[in-house]
């Protein structure tokens, strides 16, 4: 009895180990699955971390660089004042308001049209022959003739007419009240100033009978005592120099024809 109930006891504890084993063979596999599968889930989420860091970075670093360009301002439209050189000429072509020496009408008032062309001249780089000068001239008296201006016309209409003959690569503008310092500016960034003026306080030897009422000329350079101007009222205006004080105190606008009463205003007329 006592040998058959040791031999039970015996195939007891064998069984009992072979159970244990089996169980843990089969769990084994599981488990080093759902383990493997962790570690998978683990670094995947350290990847997609990784990613989005890359990501975000890319989008401030996207940021960063949009905000430089929307802050950034162009050169040309910062109005730093420009360093002036003792002397400046700029290289504006010439021409009589008469080209062919007739100084009846038109050509005894086209000094503001002759204004305009020296200025088109200038900025499109052509010269001006007398009969070129001619056939231009004509062109913006009967572009003024259809709009029943009068030979004399305020600063304001001589900037329609710029506009409509010069055309839309240019910006203009009047500038009252111009000071000395202004206009040299104006002349060092490149561009000449059209001036309407008193044609009598001018000091011209070339004009007669004491000068126009009213005149247009260009302004192109300056010098330690003035102005270097391209004056249309004469076939000797070219380079021809007046001094601050006079040319200065001889700006005015045509005012109805109280010229000698008018605005101190300027044409200003720059590249796009």
């Amino acid at each position: 009895m006592k040998q058959a109930f040791s031999k039970i006891n015996t195939f007891l504890i064998f069984f009992n180990i072979f159970l244990m084993l089996s169980i843990a063979y089969l769990w084994y596999p599981t488990y080093k699955e759902e383990k493997d599968i962790s570690v998978f889930y683990v670094a995947t989420k350290v990847e997609h971390i990784n990613t989005k860091l890359e990501i975000t970075d890319n989008v401030v670093e996207q940021s960063t660089s949009s905000t430089t360009s929307t802050i950034d301002v162009p050169l040309d439209s910062v109005s730093t004042p420009i360093v002036l050189s003792p002397t400046i000429n700029l290289s504006v072509p010439f021409t009589s308001q008469a080209p062919e020496a007739n100084w009846d009408q038109p050509w005894q008032d086209a000094c503001e049209e002759a204004a305009i062309l020296m200025l088109d001249a200038y900025y499109k780089g052509y010269t001006l022959s007398p009969l070129f000068a001619k056939d231009e001239l004509l062109k913006m008296v009967a572009w003024e003739e259809q709009k029943s201006w009068g030979y004399s016309i305020p600063l304001v209409d001589v900037q329609k007419v710029s506009e409509w003959y010069m055309g839309n690569s240019f910006s203009f503008h009047i500038q009252k009240e111009p000071s000395i310092e202004g206009i040299k500016q104006t002349l060092a960034a490149g561009n000449p100033v059209l001036v309407v003026a008193y044609g009598k306080l001018l000091e011209n030897p070339n004009f007669r009978e004491g000068g126009p009422e009213y005149h247009a000329l260009i302004i192109r350079g300056y010098n330690q005592d003035g102005f270097i101007t391209n004056d249309p009222g004469t076939r000797n205006g070219k380079e021809f120099f007046y001094t601050y004080d006079n040319l200065m105190s001889s700006i005015h606008d045509w005012n109805g024809g109280d010229v000698e009463h008018g605005d101190a205003v300027v044409l200003v007329v720059e590249r796009l």
